[in-house]
């Protein structure tokens, strides 16, 4: 029952994400309750699909099937994606992106950073962390778990990008034409370059130190 109710709150933490941000559907919501309420009402449904989630697998042991052999934390290739998770988390607090942004303030629109490297640093780092988590349980109960932080940021990542291109700000268009969802995209193309002056040291220093605090509360835990 619990693997159930896991994966009901796995897609519901999906599928909500995407809908309710639609654009048709949050102007509905917006002329109903207003602003206000309905960013409340998104947060509301977010929270309650994702402790679901946490609750099933956590505290009721939805871990099902195994699906694979598992990798031990010790493997390399875990730790690149969890080293990835934290920059990419760390640098997109230091340099929000205009793509989706929505945090009450003006986002200057600039691909600089690590928004030259990837549109949605906040998104990647969600997906390196996913997949880590994938590699490291191996059951459906995990899949259904860490897949959500998976599919959610790729699928996001296109729809905000998507909604973004139908601004008629001339410098968000040019912010587009400079970046890529994907890691590395513009870069590969031409169409941007990697400026290593431009990553700040204390958001790296800062980024070490959450991945250090990370690792030891899976020790205790």
């Amino acid at each position: 029952m619990a693997l159930i109710v896991l994966i009901i709150c796995a897609v519901l933490f999906v599928a909500t994400h995407v809908g309710l941000s639609a654009l048709p559907v949050k102007a509905a919501l917006e002329r109903s309750l207003g602003a206000g309420r309905a960013k409340g009402l998104y947060a509301l449904v977010s929270l309650l699909s994702f402790g679901g989630m946490i609750v099933a697998y956590a505290f009721f042991g939805a871990r099902g099937q195994a699906l694979w052999a598992a990798l031990g934390w010790d493997n390399a290739f875990v730790w690149i994606l969890m080293i990835l998770s934290f920059l990419f988390i760390a640098y997109s607090m230091a340099t929000p992106s205009p793509v989706g942004a929505d945090m009450g303030k003006p986002v200057k629109p600039e691909a600089r950073g690590m928004l030259r490297v990837t549109s949605h640093p906040q998104n990647m780092g969600m997906l390196c962390f996913g997949l880590a988590h994938i590699l490291v349980t191996g059951t459906v109960g995990g899949l259904a778990l860490y897949g959500s932080f998976v599919v959610l940021p790729l699928i996001g990542s296109w729809h905000e990008t998507a909604k973004t291109r139908l601004s008629a700000d001339p410098a968000v268009q040019a912010f587009l034409k400079e970046t890529s969802p994907l890691p590395f995209g513009a870069i590969i193309s031409g169409r941007n370059r990697l400026v290593l002056e431009e990553f700040a040291l204390p958001t790296l220093l800062g980024a070490i130190v959450a991945g250090g605090a990370a690792v030891g509360l899976h020790f205790l835990l």
